[in-house]
């Protein structure tokens, strides 16, 4: 038997975004770990400065880094999660079909978006590698390397919006109305 085209509909959206919230998860478990990882060095730098005299020269840039990269490799997850600031304002204030198209232009304007600063990033990227450009500390550490982490965490941000908006057009106004409508209340 042939399955209904709305279950295709609904099978082809799970094969589509279970790989994206897997990818964001793993996105999100790097961050939490590149957070360990600063914490640490930090933790070893107040320690090699105030009792051995000492210091590792590269904590801060690489806190820095770390930071970056705990933010970039995050966003995918948090905007899964709806952990992104939103103003809903307006949207609160619309019926179900105008804040529908509202959620959807408003999806397609962030993957647009998202996707340029993919593009430019990765173009940085590949200058920064064939320039041989470094940091200007001590470390000298390759610029690409942090860039790229940078990168990785832009394009999960873009596959996650992604995910969204064909969630949103694959559930169909009805489902959308279902959820705006629980939201005013």
């Amino acid at each position: 038997m042939n399955a209904s085209p709305k279950k295709r509909k609904h099978q082809l959206f799970a094969v589509l975004v279970n790989p994206i919230n897997r990818l964001s998860d793993v996105g999100a478990i790097l961050s939490a770990l590149i957070f360990s990882g600063m914490v640490l060095l930090i933790l070893a730098e107040v320690i090699l400065r105030n009792f051995m005299g000492s210091s590792t020269e590269v904590s801060g840039e690489y806190s820095g880094y770390a930071l970056a990269a705990m933010i970039y490799l995050g966003m995918g997850f948090s905007f899964r999660e709806d952990a992104h600031i939103r103003i809903t304002f307006l949207r609160e204030r619309l019926g179900a079909m105008s804040a529908f198209v509202l959620e959807a232009g408003c999806m397609v304007f962030a993957m647009v978006l998202s996707g340029l600063s993919c593009v430019f990033i990765f173009d940085l990227v590949l200058t920064s590698k064939a320039r041989n450009l470094t940091a200007y500390t001590p470390a000298e550490t390759p610029l690409y390397i942090p860039q790229a982490i940078v990168l990785v965490g832009m394009v999960l941000l873009t596959l996650q919006i992604f995910g969204r908006l064909t969630a949103l057009i694959v559930g169909g106004l009805q489902q959308f109305k279902i959820t705006h409508d629980a939201g005013k209340n």
